[in-house]
């Protein structure tokens, strides 16, 4: 296999179209709604599979019709899913996504994703495949502290890695990460994520720290676009001009656009001109893999925003590393 991914899962409900949150006692209509495979984890790994790279997924779902679902989304994606668990001790978590053009509000039941640990990973299944991802670092409370030693030993057996850390819903921040980041080939969070890490009140200052802790750092911005730290430097990337339906998933469709180049040796700024296309092309649509685009859909945007990455350069130095 090209990647396994390591990771949890749960089904989407998401609501499009509400005028505002609503407040307590107060009754918001959507306009829209989908009911799809969610996870972080889940999304990258079918966004990956869609561009044509062989995934699996190591993970566990409830006993239930959620998990059903989730198995079913995963396979029609061509994902291999033989080494799920299926746990009827619990139930399959969900996730209510109240999305907005540019923003979102997310209210999770995490269900037996939290007692998902390390030693329910097959290793042997894990050193068939090139490369390991790991979302929501945060979100995974018992599979947390065997983390280090699964990156590790995924290093040992020659693998390259990837991990997202999605928010940390108890606001520490660290759990552990800071033991896992020397052995991150790719870390990939968001703008506040890596500044929370980093313990910053600037993006550039913890592209800069986090550098220090992890290999390559891509810090996603939205529609600001992405800083990249490597050992050559700090540098930024915009994004595309792009009206958005939902931005959920956004994040996760990047980085499956990102690793997908990364395993194939492309340079640094294809890699990230894929992850920022692949984002930008996923909230066409609702939810995080309905709009996703296939290889020959980034190939056409890219070539129709020919002259937008002339305008301005595609990757552009910032600061070199402290």
């Amino acid at each position: 296999m090209d990647i396994v991914v390591v990771g949890e899962l749960n089904v989407d409900l998401v609501l499009t179209g509400l005028p505002a949150l609503p407040a307590y006692r107060e009754i918001r209509l959507a306009k829209d709604m989908r009911f799809t495979l969610g996870g972080s984890s889940g999304i990258f790994a079918c966004n990956a599979a869609q561009l044509g790279a062989k995934v699996g997924f190591v993970g566990k779902v409830g006993g239930d019709e959620f998990g059903d679902f989730l198995l079913r989304c995963l396979q029609q994606s061509g994902v291999d899913t033989s080494r799920i668990i299926r746990d009827s001790s619990g139930r399959t978590g969900i996730c209510v996504c109240m999305s907005f053009p540019e923003e979102y509000a997310m209210v999770s039941y995490p269900g037996i994703r939290e007692t998902f640990c390390v030693e329910d990973i097959d290793l042997d299944y894990l050193k068939t495949a090139r490369h390991l991802h790991m979302s929501s670092f945060f979100l995974q409370p018992a599979l947390q502290p065997g983390c280090p030693k699964l990156f590790r030993w995924a290093k040992e057996a020659g693998m390259s890695t990837s991990l997202d850390s999605d928010h940390d819903p108890g606001g520490r921040w660290d759990n552990g990460i800071r033991e896992l980041l020397p052995h991150v080939d790719v870390f990939l969070p968001n703008e506040h994520e890596a500044m929370c890490i980093a313990d910053v009140a600037d993006v550039i200052s913890a592209a800069e720290r986090l550098r220090t802790m992890a290999g390559t750092v891509v810090i996603k911005r939205g529609d600001k676009g992405v800083l990249a730290a490597t050992a050559d430097g700090t540098f930024s990337v915009p994004a595309f001009a792009i009206r958005p339906m939902d931005t959920t998933g956004a994040g996760d469709s990047f980085n499956a656009g990102f690793v997908f180049q990364y395993l194939r040796g492309s340079s640094l700024d294809q890699c990230l001109i894929w992850g920022n296309a692949c984002g930008a092309l996923s909230t066409r649509g609702v939810g995080g893999v309905l709009a996703f685009p296939t290889p020959g859909e980034v190939e056409k945007f890219l070539l129709d925003r020919a002259g937008e990455l002339d305008r301005q350069p595609a990757i552009s130095y910032v600061a070199g590393r402290q």
